[in-house]
């Protein structure tokens, strides 16, 4: 018929071309999609494969609630002078605001005599100033002043206070005819200006004695490397050990010379 179509060409024929193609029941479909999900779909247990779709609709927690603004927290709107003294009331009670209020010092008053003139007087002597701050720390004077007037008294203030320049070595007071304060004791330290002591420093104790200790082999890789690595002037031989025969020793029988050769 013509409404025949070949699906393999020369082989097969569609005999009902009208009939659609087969396809997976929605019923066994979502234990298929379950065990073999297309690509880039999400694999859905086949339990829940036909339930409503409520979770992308789904919101948890709760809603906030629009508390103080961010601008009114930071730069408040500036309040009344009858709101100031109203607030300045409620805060008087607390010991805090009269010992140490904000931004200002406590009132003074209810400590003092009565009858005393809070603003005009004043307490103490009056300070005598005689140099400047910059006459101490940095006076006119010339390096050579200053080195003289700092060494001047230097003995009376190693005795009293101990105090030794750098460097400066103490004086013990030793019998000068025994005994030189230059003197020093023991024996000079062994050194040598090519630097091997340092170089030897540079290495750990343990690694210089295993460079002196003896090496150990495994006595398995020896005898491995005995019996199959090649050696330089002689022919492998594997089986040398089995062989247990003098190195002249030859194999195998004599040939006799004919009688007439």
């Amino acid at each position: 018929p013509d409404r025949i179509r070949p699906i393999y060409s020369g082989k097969f024929f569609d005999r009902t071309p009208c009939w659609p193609s087969l396809i997976t029941p929605p019923e066994a479909k979502k234990y298929f999609n379950f065990r073999y999900p297309p690509a880039g779909v999400e694999r859905v247990f086949y339990g829940r494969a036909n339930d409503p779709q409520i979770a992308p609709y789904l919101t948890h927690g709760i809603r906030s609630k629009i508390s103080i603004p961010a601008n009114t927290l930071i730069n408040p709107q500036p309040i009344t002078t009858f709101q100031q003294k109203i607030k300045d009331k409620k805060e008087s009670i607390y010991l805090s605001n009269r010992r140490a209020p904000l931004g200002k010092s406590h009132d003074q008053a209810p400590g003092l005599p009565k009858g005393m003139d809070t603003i005009n007087t004043t307490f103490g002597s009056t300070v005598i100033r005689e140099y400047s701050a910059k006459d101490v720390v940095n006076p006119p004077k010339s390096y050579e002043e200053v080195f003289k007037e700092g060494n001047e008294g230097h003995d009376l203030y190693v005795v009293s206070h101990n105090d030794y320049y750098a460097g400066e070595a103490k004086n013990r007071k030793y019998n000068p005819s025994s005994f030189h304060r230059c003197s020093m004791y023991g024996v000079p330290t062994p050194h040598f200006n090519d630097g091997r002591a340092m170089a030897k420093s540079l290495y750990w104790l343990h690694e210089l004695q295993m460079k002196r200790g003896a090496k150990f082999v495994s006595k398995r890789a020896d005898d491995f490397k005995e019996k199959f690595q090649h050696k330089l002037g002689r022919v492998l031989d594997p089986i040398a050990e089995t062989m247990n025969v003098p190195p002249d020793c030859t194999f195998g029988a004599c040939l006799r010379p004919e009688e007439y050769g």
